[in-house]
């Protein structure tokens, strides 16, 4: 299995971002900078902040990090970046004399600013009361203690010009010891700033510019960039709506060089897969020289095919493990769909690959040997048809034998036996599924779905699946007029993962809504959302067919056979309202017979 945090072990190939970042830093006609990483959620952030710092970590460069989600809720962001910076610098090195005078003025102006924010908010004398020594005057121990009478008079006039000159003394100071020192760069990288609120996020990218930006200084932020758009915006409420998006434009201001992390490609994809599995089955040193030939520079293999699989990798290990084999040929069975569940997101390949170790496990544990890619086939319809997938646990429960064995033989011209699956070879996914290795019409499925049962794991998953851009439509297709309209319009750019997760999150709202107006309107909202994506319309059948009664209004009808009309569900849909009309609901059971 793998863990979650950061690496500085590069399986994605992002050695050329890491080089335009560091020709950035180390261009002095480029400094002072501040450079933004900008990536989804789990798209490899942290990891390439981590190989950017160590490929610029120098005797002569300062490196310091800061969490601003770490600090939220206990203290201002300004005061606790600024607070930050100068007790790394402090602890950085052993300083001159000079050095340490300029490093005092600093320590003296960020006490000043936290007496600032903290006296507006509890009172002097409760502040100072409760404050000791503190580290500044142990390390630099000829820092003279501070005039805290004319702080306090200082604040209490509340006179706007100290403020500014407060903010100006800062910065020259900060930059006269970088200028009087051996420094090169003093690079500050800024981490999960996008898990921050709106005012942490503003108050953060404000102190940069207020009083750190100055020569020999570098700041490295990373972030999702759409939440802080968000942050800016929140910030501007006043503004009228406009073609004018002022985010983008304040952004500009504050972020000089963009780095945007794209989402893996296919082929990137099963290289990233299959260097996970190496590492597993590999040690370190064998590991590291696999990882070194996959992305020697100069290596002109065509970037739509993957540099590391199956059918080369004798070339990068003479005798591979015989599992290392069998997990290559896994990945190149399950990675096309796999990709585009995951919009070729790192973190979520990561988490989809540990669930099936960890199910593997559990079988293990129970003295259950399950096969690797049977488990993996079926998580992949579990995770992205999930009614489909509720439903082939409850047919194989329901009757003897396995119901995938008639599907997985017939081709389009044969009727399959069972209704309940008649539709799964006109669905283009659910086609795309049945036709990948293995077959698992002659398995025993009942030993997988024990350790599948519940769903729970790919529920808690589905929501952070979900991009921004997901969350935001989800939110507004369940509005109404207008606002849903848009939404609808706006669900054409999204991947098919967004799309499930949609879906999903709808029929679970459908499943637990007990007012019944309310129920109608999730109705409409589901119905329009599944006629915008056609591929849905299985999903909606397997939903309807499997769905308690009770939750069932009799508006279903028309609406099944509106969006089933025309199409290869229609006979499905008609088989269902058949179901309905023998129904024990009296009001649906007329309907239908209607």
């Amino acid at each position: 299995m793998w863990n979650d945090n950061e690496t500085h072990k590069d399986l994605i190939d992002f050695k050329y971002l890491t080089n335009s970042v560091s020709l950035i830093i180390n261009n002095d006609d480029l400094v002072p900078s501040t450079i933004g990483l900008y990536g989804d959620w789990g798209s490899g952030k942290s990891s390439l902040m981590k190989m950017i710092e160590n490929e610029n970590t120098k005797s002569d460069n300062i490196i310091i990090h800061f969490n601003g989600w770490l600090f939220e809720g206990y203290e201002d962001a300004k005061t606790a970046l600024l607070s930050t910076i100068v007790d790394e610098l402090i602890k950085s090195r052993t300083w001159d004399q000079k050095a340490i005078k300029y490093i005092g003025r600093l320590v003296k102006k960020v006490k000043w600013f936290e007496v600032l924010v903290k006296t507006g908010k509890i009172g002097a004398g409760m502040y100072l009361a409760s404050q000791g020594d503190t580290n500044h005057e142990a390390l630099l121990e000829d820092i003279s203690s501070l005039d805290i009478d004319q702080y306090i008079k200082e604040i209490q006039d509340e006179n706007q010009e100290i403020i500014e000159k407060g903010i100006k003394e800062f910065r020259n100071d900060f930059d006269k010891l970088l200028k009087a020192t051996d420094i090169n760069r003093i690079i500050v990288l800024i981490d999960d700033l996008d898990r921050c609120n709106p005012d942490t996020v503003i108050s953060t990218l404000e102190a940069i510019k207020l009083f750190l930006y100055v020569d020999k200084s570098v700041f490295i932020i990373s972030a999702d960039e759409r939440l802080i758009n968000y942050a800016v915006k929140k910030r501007f409420p006043e503004l009228p709506s406009s073609n004018y998006d002022v985010s983008t434009d304040y952004l500009e201001k504050l972020i000089q060089f963009p780095i945007r992390i794209p989402s893996m490609s296919e082929s990137e994809y099963e290289t990233y897969i299959n260097l996970l599995f190496a590492k597993v089955h590999l040690n370190n040193e064998d590991f590291d020289e696999v990882l070194t030939k996959v992305f020697a520079p100069g290596d002109k293999v065509n970037i739509s095919k993957s540099k590391f699989n199956s059918d080369n990798l004798v070339d990068f290990i003479e005798e591979p493990p015989e599992a290392l084999k069998q997990d290559l040929v896994l990945s190149k069975q399950i990675n096309p769909i796999l990709v585009s569940i995951l919009s070729g997101n790192p973190r979520q390949c990561k988490r989809f690959l540990n669930m099936l170790i960890m199910r593997l496990n559990m079988a293990n544990s129970k003295g259950i040997e399950l096969k690797k890619n049977v488990l993996a086939k079926l998580m992949l319809l579990e995770y992205f048809k999930t009614e489909s997938f509720n439903n082939l646990v409850k047919s194989s429960y329901q009757n003897e034998g396995n119901p995938l064995l008639g599907i997985e033989s017939s081709d389009e011209a044969v009727e399959v036996s069972d209704n309940n699956f008649s539709s799964w070879q006109t669905d283009p996914w659910l086609k795309k599924w049945l036709t990948i290795e293995p077959g698992l019409g002659k398995e025993n499925l009942k030993e997988y779905f024990y350790f599948t049962r519940g769903n729970a794991s790919f529920e808690l998953l589905s929501k952070k699946r979900m991009s921004n851009e997901g969350k935001e439509v989800l939110q507004n297709i369940l509005g109404r007029g207008a606002i849903q309209k848009k939404a609808l319009k706006d669900s054409d750019s999204l991947p098919l993962g967004d799309i499930s997760a949609i879906f999903d999150e709808i029929v679970n709202l459908l499943s637990i809504e007990e007012d019944i107006t309310q129920r109608g309107e999730i109705n409409v909202a589901l119905l329009k959302f599944c006629q915008k994506h056609k591929v849905l319309i299985s999903e909606y059948c397997s939903f309807m067919e499997n769905a308690s009664e009770s939750i069932i209004l009799p508006s279903n009808i028309p609406n099944l056979r509106t969006l089933t009309k025309g199409t290869a569900f229609e006979s499905k849909a008609e088989e269902i309202i058949a179901k309905w009309s023998k129904s024990e609901n009296e009001i649906l059971a007329k309907a239908a017979n209607l």
